[in-house]
This record gives structure tokens, sequence and C-alpha cells, in this order.
């Protein structure tokens, strides 16, 4: 008797340990991104002679940006069998290297070997990019609109996107981005938005990410709703025509 209390003493406190070692890596994540944190997290297998080399890139690149944290995630451990399954790593080659944004997303990742600590700084979104690659997460579409508070065409272009999310069942998110904002200057240079703009600028984002829909002009809520839902086959999607998704 007092052989088997002692078993099931040894069992429970390794069921406890795992629970706790489930819940760390995952828990360390949240941390971080409680803190305002971006994330480098070094994905390894155990035994690999690259781990110590993808380290040392993650850690350069949190010394660049001092807003981050390095974690480390062994892929083949039962206790990240969940984070594994939810960042799609399978399958994936180690040592790899994640960005996580402040908001738990995932927003690039590189194996060790193809990609420097200035490379993954770089994929660090701003605050409204970050909320495009959540949307996308959710697999939901993204109407972007860059505007100003001086604009005039600002409350009727937030009431259209607005009539074109009823449309589309709220299944979809509105991002608002304040091209004054210098925080945004890098994703205004990537999505090609000129600064010097007069009037607001209306970009779809369907929810594989990619662009489906432009208004340069007073956008209308059906060709907006149209746009979020559409695939491009190629080309720059089929917002691309002189009136886009404008009226």
């Amino acid at each position: 008797m007092k052989y088997l209390c002692n078993s099931m003493l040894i069992v429970t406190l390794l069921l406890i340990s795992f629970k706790v070692t489930i819940a760390d890596t995952k828990q360390d994540i949240d941390n971080a991104n409680k803190n305002g944190k971006v994330v480098f997290c070094v994905v390894i297998e155990k035994g690999s002679k690259s781990n110590n080399e993808a380290l040392n890139i993650a850690q350069k690149a949190q010394k660049l940006y001092s807003k981050s944290e390095v974690i480390e995630l062994d892929k083949n451990s039962i206790a990240n069998y969940k984070l594994v399954q939810t960042y799609r790593l399978t399958g994936a080659p180690t040592p790899l290297i994640l960005v996580i944004g402040k908001n738990g997303t995932v927003v690039g990742g590189a194996v060790y070997n193809e990609t420097t600590a200035e490379d993954l700084v770089a994929k660090i979104p701003t605050p409204k990019l970050e909320e495009v690659y959540a949307s996308v997460a959710d697999s939901k579409p993204a109407i972007l609109i860059f505007t100003k508070k001086s604009f005039t065409d600002r409350i009727e272009v937030l009431k259209t996107c607005n009539e074109a999310v009823s449309i589309l069942k709220n299944n979809a998110s509105i991002i608002e981005v304040n091209m004054d904002d210098s925080k945004e200057d890098n994703f205004m240079k990537m999505v090609r938005i000129n600064k010097s703009s007069k009037s607001s600028v209306v970009l779809v984002i369907n929810k594989q990410g990619q662009l489906s829909g432009t208004a340069t002009t007073m956008p209308d809520a059906k060709k907006l709703a149209a746009a979020a839902t559409a695939v491009p086959k190629g080309g720059c999607g089929p917002g691309c025509g002189p009136a886009g998704c404008g009226k």
C-alpha cells in the first residue's frame, strides 16, 4: 500500500510538472506581449549544432530592438505540441526564428542561415500593419483607410466602409491609418501611399492577405465588399482600374 501511495504521488507530481511546462513557453510569450514586447521566438530541435547560432542571431536582433524578448521553443517537446500546431511548425525546418508581434500574431520568420538580425528587426510591423496581420490571421478581410482628420471626405469614407462591413455581415475589419502618423511611415511606403495626398485612400486586403481592391476616390460600399471576398488571379487585383472600388 505504501509503494502504491508513493507511486501515485510521483505520477501526480509528474502531471503537475507537465502542466506547468506546457504553459511555460506560451506563458512566456504572453507575458512578453503583455509588457508591450515583440518576441523573437527561436524554434529548435534538441541536439542540433546550429541552435546556438540561431539564438545568437535572435539575441543580436533583441539588442537592435530593445522592446523585444528572445524565447526558445523546443519543437519536439510534447509540452509545446499546441504551439507547434498553432504556428504550423510540424514540417518546418529548424532552427527557425519567428517574429511575433506585440499582439501575439506571427508576422514573419526565417530559417537561421537565411536571415540576419537586421532582417528580423525589419519584419517588425508598425502598429496598424500588425492589426492587418491579426485580421488576416483571424480569416477576416481588412479595409484600410489612409486619411487625415483634416480631410473633408474622411467622415463619408468611414461611413461607406462601415456600410461595406455591414454587407459582409461584420466579418471584416476596418483599420484607419493617420497619414500624419510617423510610426506608420514604413507601412505607407510598403503600400505606396503618398502622404501628400489631398484625399483619403482605401485599400482592401482579402482574408488571404492579398491586396484585392483600391479606391482613390469616394469608395462604393458594394464594390468594397466584393473586393474583400475576391481572390486576385494575377496582376494587382480587381480594384486596379481607373475607378477601382470608387463610385
